[in-house]
């Protein structure tokens, strides 16, 4: 169940962004990048995701499913710049950099969705947020690594196609209008 710090305005509707801070318990099913994210990157031309701990393929693959929830969730003649800053993985950099740079291929085809990236090499960063041209700020205190691990080999498992089938760890977000 997830508690809200700061009450959603009884007039605004899911869809609608607000400031606000929520807490998920463990294991909780049901939430989606979308419920999570969607609202407040709407009508965004640039958004920024730092995280630096997207070094691990399954940290990999939940970047690359938040694109997939932009890409599902934007207009057509939409045009968004999204920039991922992380930090190296210090044992497996090079798969890390191949995977990042297979998904910029993956969105340089007519998506309007135009994927970069680049290392914080001071290696001093922690805080995971999403920033947008919009005005809004995402705190992330787990980053976009919120699901519980599940069996990725599965193809037939709903919770492979599904986030709203997976368990979460316990997380916040925090909302705020900058």
């Amino acid at each position: 169940m997830s508690k809200f710090y700061q009450q959603k305005p009884a007039e605004v509707d899911a869809l609608t962004p607000y400031e606000g801070h929520l807490v998920f318990e463990e294991n909780r099913e049901g939430i989606t990048f979308e419920n999570l994210f969607a609202p407040w990157l709407k009508g965004a031309s640039r958004i920024i995701v730092t995280d630096p701990y997207i070094r691990k393929f399954y940290q990999v693959q939940n970047m690359m499913d938040f694109l997939v929830m932009i890409l599902l969730s934007k207009t057509p003649e939409d045009h968004i710049a999204v920039e991922l800053v992380t930090t190296p993985n210090d044992y497996y950099t090079v798969r890390q950099t191949d995977s990042l740079n297979k998904i910029v291929a993956s969105f340089q085809s007519a998506t309007g969705i135009d994927f970069s990236w680049s290392y914080d090499d001071s290696k001093t960063s922690h805080a995971r947020h999403i920033v947008t041209d919009t005005r809004w700020k995402i705190s992330l205190d787990r980053g976009l690594d919120i699901f519980q691990h599940f069996p990725a080999g599965d193809t037939l498992s709903l919770v492979n196609r599904l986030q709203r089938c997976r368990a979460v760890k316990t997380f916040e977000v925090t909302y705020l209008r900058i």
